[in-house]
C-alpha cells in the first residue's frame, strides 16, 4: 500500500472515529465514494478501535494500519533509542507513532514520537517533523504539551514529550454532552494556549477535538506537526527558505477545521486557528461537527454553512452565538483579529453563565 494511500486511510479513520456512530455512516458514504476497498479498510479500523485514555490515538489504529502499510513498517517496542527504552505503543498521530517508554537517566515515563520509516524517506516530512520539534521546543504554557528531547538514532527520528494520562476531546464528546460553564471552560484554555502560541509567531494549523487531551489539570493541546513558525529569526537562512518556499496548493491539516485559506494554499495567520477554534467550539457545545461533509472547496463551506448553536442546544446565550459565528468567517477580516480578544470575550462570556446551567 502506498504511503499516499495510507495517509488518505488514517485522515478519513481519524475523522469518522471522532462522530457518533450514528454520523459515521453518513460521512462515509460521502467521503468513500463508490471506494468499496476504501470503505471496508476503515470499517475494519474502526471496529477495532477501543474506549483509549493514552496520548494521542488509539493503539487499535496503529495495529491495524500496519498490517497494511508496506512489508518494510515495523513496530519498536523493547527497542532503545537514545537513552530511551520503548515499552509499548500507545498512539499514532498525523506525523508519527507514538510510544510509551522509560528515560532510562531520570527514571520516568515520556512519551516518544518516532518517524515512520516510509515518511523518513520524504523529506517533506522530515522537515516537518524537525519544525515541529523547533515550533514545540519554544513553548512553555500549562496548557500545551511539553516537549523534553529531540534525537536521531540508527535511521529514526524521534520526539521526546511528557507522557500524558487522559482523555481525547473527540473521545470525550462522543461519549457526553458538556455542560455550559465546562464548556466555556475547555473553551478558555485552549485560547489561552493558542494566545501564548500566536505570541511567539506559532500557528497550530490542525486544531481539532483529537488534537485536545483532557486531564484532570486541565487541557492539553498536542501535536504541532503542520505548525508555521513565523518568526523564524531563530533559523538559518537556508531553513527560511525552504519553511518559506513551499508549492502553492493545499495546505496539511484536517479539512473539516481548515479555514478557507488554509483549504485554498493561501497565506495563513493567527486567524487561521480562530477558524478552527471556532469549529471546536461547535462540537464543543453541540456534539455536532460545524461542516460533517468533510469540505475540500471554500464553495462547499460556503454552500453548506453551520446552524446556530442555539438551534441545537436550549439556553446558549445570543453572545456564544455571535462570538463562534464570527470565528467562523470565511473572510479572515470579518473574524476575530487575535486570541486575546477572543479569549477576553470567552471570559465575558463565561462570567455570565450560572454554574447550574446545563
Amino acid at each position: 500500500m502506498s504511503p499516499e494511500r495510507l495517509d488518505h486511510i488514517q485522515t478519513l479513520y481519524s475523522d469518522a472515529v471522532a462522530l457518533s456512530p450514528q454520523e459515521r455512516a453518513a460521512f462515509l458514504d460521502g467521503a468513500c465514494g463508490g471506494d468499496g476497498d476504501l470503505r471496508r479498510e476503515i470499517d475494519s479500523l474502526l471496529a477495532y478501535q477501543p474506549r483509549a485514555e493514552t496520548y494521542l490515538d488509539r493503539p487499535a489504529f496503529e495495529v491495524a494500519a500496519r498490517s497494511m502499510a508496506d512489508e518494510g513498517a515495523h513496530m519498536l517496542v523493547d527497542r532503545r533509542l537514545g537513552r530511551y527504552q520503548l515499552l509499548s505503543l500507545v498512539g499514532r498521530g498525523g506525523m508519527g507513532d507514538v510510544y510509551c517508554a522509560v528515560d532510562s537517566r531520570l527514571n520516568r515515563l515520556v512519551a516518544v514520537k518516532t518517524l515512520p520509516s516510509y515518511m523518513a524517506r520524504d523529506q517533506e516530512h522530515v522537515k516537518r517533523f524537525e519544525q515541529e520539534a523547533r515550533a514545540i521546543a519554544v513553548l512553555n504554557h500549562p496548557h500545551i504539551c511539553v516537549l523534553h528531547d529531540a534525537g536521531y538514532d540508527d535511521g529514526l527520528h524521534y520526539l521526546v514529550f511528557e507522557y500524558l494520562v487522559g482523555e481525547l476531546l473527540s473521545d470525550r464528546l462522543s461519549r457526553e454532552a458538556q455542560s455550559l460553564p465546562r464548556a466555556m471552560d475547555l473553551a478558555m484554555q485552549i485560547a489561552d494556549a493558542l494566545a501564548y502560541a500566536h505570541e511567539l509567531g506559532i500557528i497550530h494549523l490542525d486544531l481539532k477535538p483529537s488534537n485536545i487531551m483532557l486531564m484532570r489539570s486541565g487541557v492539553k493541546l498536542l501535536d504541532f506537526g503542520v505548525a508555521e513558525l513565523r518568526y523564524p529569526d531563530a533559523l538559518t537562512s537556508s531553513e527560511i527558505s525552504e519553511t518559506s518556499s513551499a508549492p502553492r496548493g493545499r495546505k496539511p491539516g484536517t479539512p473539516c477545521y481548515m479555514a478557507p485559506e488554509q483549504l485554498e494554499g493561501g497565506e495563513t495567520d493567527a486567524r487561521t486557528d480562530i477558524f478552527a477554534f471556532g469549529a471546536v467550539l461547535y462540537e464543543i457545545f453541540t456534539q455536532k461537527r460545524a461542516f460533517p461533509n468533510r469540505p475540500e472547496t471554500v464553495s462547499a463551506l460556503r454552500s453548506n454553512p453551520p446552524s446556530r448553536i442555539s438551534d441545537s442546544r436550549a439556553g446558549v446565550p445570543p453572545s456564544l452565538d455571535l462570538l463562534v459565528q464570527r470565528c467562523l468567517a470565511l473572510e479572515p477580516s470579518d473574524r476575530w483579529q487575535s486570541m486575546p480578544e477572543l479569549l477576553s470575550r470567552c471570559t465575558e462570556i463565561r462570567s455570565t453563565l450560572s454554574e447550574s446551567w446545563a
